[in-house]
């Protein structure tokens, strides 16, 4: 799932209770699962070291802004695999691990596959909160599960993600990144002074720098970048004191960014990256001064939002639309090409982007105001789109694109407009 992440501050999430096994005793994590049940309906049934079969929850139902958290136990140093599903086809979870002491041992997004959120990692023996939210702080109903690796798991994974071979760890998410967490350093001390001049960068796999840390002198906004689609990476940013501040995937095709639009404090900062296809691939991590201006025109040129009419962006006109417009364009890649039509009066746009040669259309429409009003990719059982968009008089922009930079061909763009009968 593509997702934009704006990050101006941390937040802190509250604590969703809910009433099935009994609660526990003297155990919070730091006050993160205060109130919150046994996984196994006690402390004693909760021990994944010796419980007969997983451990698990369903339906737990997470309201936006509050984590849900479950308790549980490990009675003797063991690898554990702890699981957050999504219980129904809307949700994304986010999955966390806390020890008694409340430090964050592991958290993950997606590495159960698809959207849920899936970690085996070695843990010591005492008492542990898993904690699930839902993306972006959002409501999500989630199963959870805790269980030693010959259990069957609740999720399918990532493909070559569990193999624990030297390839691919057994370690599944990413640990915190303290102050004593090796890492790799970006520039020789602060980089303020570079983040306008293109910011500081590294080429690592993420098995060979898996950590990157950087320091700041004065507070910066700071656009955060990891590059290779082939890896899928993934990023998480710590401050100094491993506290989570960020994390993101797949902002661009399977690209990461994160923006700190609200200026970073001075300090050291960190970031975890692990790839979700091959850990072993190169990928690009930059860091660089955060333009408002740059942003837009991405987004712009990626189809997610509408340039302004003045003039400052290419937007062919294409007129009023009578009874219907054609028009053939070659779009060369994922770049979007953005078109403008004007609407009389009420009625409903069926807009079409089919292929002629070479190509897998995808469309957005927008009105003139910028609120977009539809996206598609493949309509019909076909890799053509289609849109139908009701439309009151005013300008309507339409952007076409490609669905990656594989395709240089011709696109078909339809637009028929269809109005109420008298």
């Amino acid at each position: 799932m593509a997702r934009s992440f704006i990050a101006p501050a941390a937040t802190a999430l509250a604590v969703a209770t809910f009433g099935l096994p009994a609660l526990a005793q003297e155990l919070s994590c730091g006050g993160i699962g205060a109130g919150a049940p046994w996984i196994g309906g006690s402390r004693m049934a909760s021990d994944v070291t010796a419980a007969s079969g997983v451990l698990a929850l369903s339906g737990v139902s997470v309201a936006p802004g509050t984590r849900g958290v479950a308790l549980f136990t490990v009675g003797r140093p063991a690898d554990v695999r702890v699981e957050a599903a999504p219980a129904d086809e809307y949700g994304d979870t986010v999955l966390e691990v806390f020890d008694a002491a409340g430090n964050l041992v592991v958290m993950d997004d997606d590495s159960g596959g698809m959207l849920a959120s899936r970690s085996e990692l070695p843990l010591a023996a005492g008492d542990y909160c898993l904690a699930v939210t839902g993306f972006g702080g959002g409501p999500v109903v989630a199963d959870l599960q805790v269980s030693r690796l010959e259990q069957p798991a609740l999720t399918q994974g990532l493909s070559g993600g569990f193999a624990g071979t030297e390839d691919f760890p057994l370690f599944v998410g990413v640990e915190p990144c303290l102050a004593d967490t090796p890492a790799t350093l970006l520039g020789q001390g602060p980089i303020d002074a570079l983040l306008g001049q293109g910011g500081v960068s590294a080429v690592n796999s993420t098995v060979a720098a898996p950590y990157y840390r950087f320091t700041l002198s004065s507070p910066q906004s700071v656009t955060i970048r990891a590059e290779n689609p082939e890896a899928d990476p993934y990023i998480y940013v710590f401050d100094g004191q491993g506290q989570l501040l960020a994390e993101n995937d797949d902002y661009e095709s399977l690209n990461s960014r994160i923006d700190f639009t609200a200026p970073l404090a001075a300090g050291s900062y960190c970031v975890g990256m692990r790839a979700l296809s091959d850990p072993n691939l190169p990928v690009t991590l930059r860091v660089s001064g955060f333009d408002a201006r740059a942003m837009a025109m991405e987004a712009y040129d990626r189809g997610e939002a509408a340039p302004p009419l003045d003039g400052s962006y290419p937007v062919t006109e294409l007129g009023v639309v009578g009874r219907g417009l054609t028009q053939d364009v070659t779009v060369s890649g994922s770049k979007a090409q953005w078109f403008v039509v004007d609407v009389p009066e009420y009625g409903l746009l069926l807009i079409n982007a089919d292929e002629v040669t070479d190509s897998d259309p995808m469309l957005s429409v927008f009105d003139e105001f910028g609120r977009n009003l539809g996206f598609n990719d493949d309509a019909n059982g076909t890799l053509n789109s289609e849109l139908t968009v009701r439309t009151p008089p005013g300008r309507y922009l339409i952007a076409l694109r490609q669905y990656s930079d594989g395709y240089d061909g011709i696109i078909r763009l339809g637009v028929q407009r269809f109005v109420p009968a008298p």
